[in-house]
């Protein structure tokens, strides 16, 4: 009902000609169409710029925006009073929504006069700002290096911004080394960021540690003080594990249900005069339903009094809890959209409590699915890898890993399994996005990284097998025409880099023995052809035939005119099945030719 009235006063007021009042009508249907100006007539609040006149493309003002949140607010508020139970669902799912329009709409206004991307029309429309946040207690994980890869992908794709937080408020883990170590791992996969600790911008500082020496989480929880949100709780851990006992002894949920919200104004300052340890607790409202639209998930919907009761934001130490400390960041760092593993669903609701006790602006959430290992488990050190390092230094492609991770989780509608960074670019769309846990299938990263080897030009592939055989001691220098040729050969073999010099081993020096127990020379050994192609090798190398290799590019040509004649003139196959498995151990890869 709700939806089908606002509807209609949006229509109302958009055949009256005010973009405004067709906005005001939308989001608050208790306000007049057409209603007086909410600013001063002739100014926008805040600006000194002239405001446009209704009817001809006027903008909200954060001043309109805030008189219409609250008018909606308790409109809605009244019309839940009124209604019957059964109704009061759809009264909180629409009082949601307004209230998600018109965080769009003040964002909207932020924006107006931000420089626009290149090729973007100035409409006025909202520029996605995402972030990725980690914390530097380790390296840099293939789960958060997807998380990162997304956010970049999203932004980028749309012509938005990336910015990257440094989470180092655990103070006895979190080390300079890690970070250093989580922005090379970033960097090397071409995942960059528009603002950043490294590189500073206009929200900065970007490391929490900062940010709280700055007084930054000081100030916002003054707010909350100042509104009741939250207040000082003395409880123990021996308290708390007494509660939860009691609660298991019941067979009842564990609530928090801390007496210090109750507390005496004498009762806080007798504690406070004996030096007792405190942290602060959000006061969590009673039978209040919460619903996100989560771009990945759908509609998700709480309830409040299934979060666990009154939660901590502040720990004693002073230092903020996640949930607290990355609703401040995000709301003054701009972020319009939040992209994070699913395994943060369950602090959406707590954040957007803590946005609404701080009237501040509620993001898009997108919660991605979950990385597992083949076993359906959590993906652990003990299935191998686990760190963009280790793959790095495996011999991966930045390349392969970024169009692997873009596959857990995510494709375009095809069968494409393929992509250029250029191509995801184009190609991504949030919506795509899968529901279900994706598997870290290793055998089939080394395949997806096989087919970026082999898009290596000529001069990458010499540049970067060279290196590795280098580092195996085959060749002194990554260059010159046989580093080069066996590039050439070694790319279309190899999975990783690697493999290069173990793979150009077996074939320059291989056990002939085990070549002619092979399968593949089953056919060819039965026939008698690769005895006779040996024997044919051996008289060639005496009659001087393979002197001119490296010389003479015809050398293999002349090899195989002449053993075929020696052979009776055989058919092709036949001839160069043999005269391959005789010189390679194989009987398929590249043309003969880049040997010699």
């Amino acid at each position: 009902f709700f939806c089908v009235l606002s509807h209609l006063r949006w229509c109302v007021g958009a055949l009256l000609g005010s973009p405004r009042s067709a906005m005001l009508a939308f989001v608050s249907p208790q306000l007049p169409v057409a209603a007086a100006p909410l600013v001063p007539a002739g100014t926008v609040a805040g600006s000194a710029r002239p405001a446009q006149q209704p009817g001809s493309g006027s903008q909200l003002s954060p001043a309109m925006i805030a008189t219409a949140l609250a008018a909606a607010g308790a409109g809605l508020r009244q019309r839940r009073r009124s209604l019957p139970a059964s109704l009061c669902g759809h009264a909180l799912r629409q009082q949601h929504h307004q209230a998600r329009l018109l965080a769009t709409a003040r964002r909207s206004f932020d924006v107006l006069d931000a420089p626009q991307v290149e090729g973007e029309q100035a409409t006025g429309s909202v520029r996605p700002r995402v972030r990725f946040a980690p914390s530097p207690t380790g390296v840099l994980h293939v789960g958060g290096a997807r998380t990162a890869l997304f956010n970049w992908l999203f932004a980028k794709s749309q012509g938005g911004e990336m910015i990257l937080r440094v989470e180092d408020t655990d103070m006895a883990r979190s080390t300079a080394d890690s970070e250093a170590a989580i922005l090379e791992g970033l960097k090397w996969c071409g995942i960059t960021w528009d603002e950043g600790p490294d590189c500073g911008g206009p929200v900065g500082p970007y490391r929490q540690s900062e940010r709280m020496d700055a007084g930054i989480y000081k100030e916002q929880l003054e707010k909350l003080i100042a509104r009741n949100k939250v207040y000082k709780c003395f409880l123990t851990s021996e308290d708390l594990d007494a509660m939860r006992a009691e609660a298991e002894k019941n067979e009842q949920a564990f609530v928090v249900d801390s007496p210090w919200a109750r507390a005496t104004a004498a009762e806080v300052q007798e504690m406070l005069g004996k030096g007792t340890p405190y942290v602060y607790r959000f006061r969590v409202p009673q039978d209040q339903e919460m619903v996100v639209n989560d771009l990945v998930l759908g509609e998700v919907e709480w309830n409040s009094d299934d979060l666990g009761g009154d939660f901590v934001i502040v720990r004693n130490t002073g230092v903020p809890m996640y949930n607290f400390g990355v609703v401040v960041d995000d709301a003054q760092m701009g972020i319009t959209h939040v992209f994070r593993a699913q395994e943060h669903l369950m602090n959406t609701p707590r954040q957007i409590l803590i946005y609404e006790a701080l009237d501040l602006p509620i993001p898009e959430f997108g919660h991605m699915p979950l990385i597992l290992a083949p076993d359906r488990s959590k993906l652990s050190k003990r299935h191998g890898a686990v760190s963009v390092s280790d793959y790095q230094k495996q011999g991966y492609l930045a390349s392969g890993m970024v169009n692997y991770l873009s596959q857990l989780g995510w494709n375009d509608g095809t069968n494409k399994e393929i992509y250029t960074v250029e191509e995801l670019l184009e190609s991504f769309k949030m919506e795509r996005m899968s529901k279900v846990a994706a598997i870290f299938d290793k055998d089939k990263f080394k395949w997806v990284n096989g087919h970026h080897v082999r898009l290596l030009d000529d001069d990458k592939a010499t540049e970067m097998i060279g290196a590795e055989l280098v580092k195996a001691g085959i060749v002194k220098q990554a260059s010159g025409p046989f580093v080069r040729r066996a590039s050439t050969l070694l790319r279309e073999r190899v999975g990783t880099l690697a493999e290069a010099a173990s793979e150009l081993r077996s074939i320059m020096g291989y056990k002939f023995d085990d070549m002619l127990a092979s399968p593949e020379s089953k056919e060819w050994v039965d026939s008698g052809a690769i005895k006779e192609t040996a024997a044919c090798i051996l008289k060639a190398k005496a009659d001087g035939a393979l002197d001119a290799i490296g010389s003479d590019p015809d050398v293999f040509k002349k090899l195989a005119k002449f053993i075929g004649e020696e052979r009776g003139g055989v058919k092709k196959k036949a001839l160069l099945a043999p005269l391959r498995l005789c010189l390679t151990a194989f009987d398929h890869g590249p043309g003969m030719a880049i040997f010699f």
